[in-house]
């Protein structure tokens, strides 16, 4: 992966599950990619194929039972992504119903990865953290 995911984006999704993902974020991730949900069920997450193996490599560093459980509960329904001619995606009926996807989603750039949430979830999220707490951790970055 080139570059660094970023931005926020509106796209719409039909009702058999295709959605048109973003061509910036699509320019970054390559021809082909992964979803899956994310360790708290908020949002799907959307690594390119490098990160995807990378976040694998750290899940199968927990050891044990939880390892396996977390694992499962992850990957089970993770799923690999090639774009269409018109830049469409199909996300599955267990991610839509995990991640609470119907028709009103958001997506954005998180960096490593992309994010696609019910764009209700996602305003209520960004309402979660005190300006207070935000102005508090940033402090300290130049930015």
């Amino acid at each position: 992966m080139s570059g660094l995911l970023c931005g926020t984006y509106y796209p719409s999704i039909d009702a058999k599950g295709r959605m048109s993902f973003p061509n910036k974020l699509r320019e970054i991730l390559g021809t082909e990619f992964y979803l899956c949900m994310s360790p708290d069920d908020k949002y799907i997450a959307v690594y390119s194929v490098e990160e995807f193996q990378i976040f694998c490599d750290k899940l199968y560093q927990i050891t044990g039972e939880i390892g396996d459980c977390i694992r499962r509960d992850v990957l089970s329904d993770a799923e690999k992504q090639v774009p269409d001619k018109q830049g469409r995606i199909f996300i599955s009926q267990n991610l839509r119903k995990r991640a609470g996807i119907t028709d009103d989603v958001t997506v954005i750039g998180n960096m490593k990865k992309a994010e696609i949430w019910n764009s209700e979830k996602l305003a209520e999220n960004r309402k979660s953290i005190a300006p207070e707490a935000k102005k508090a951790v940033l402090e300290g970055l130049v930015l």
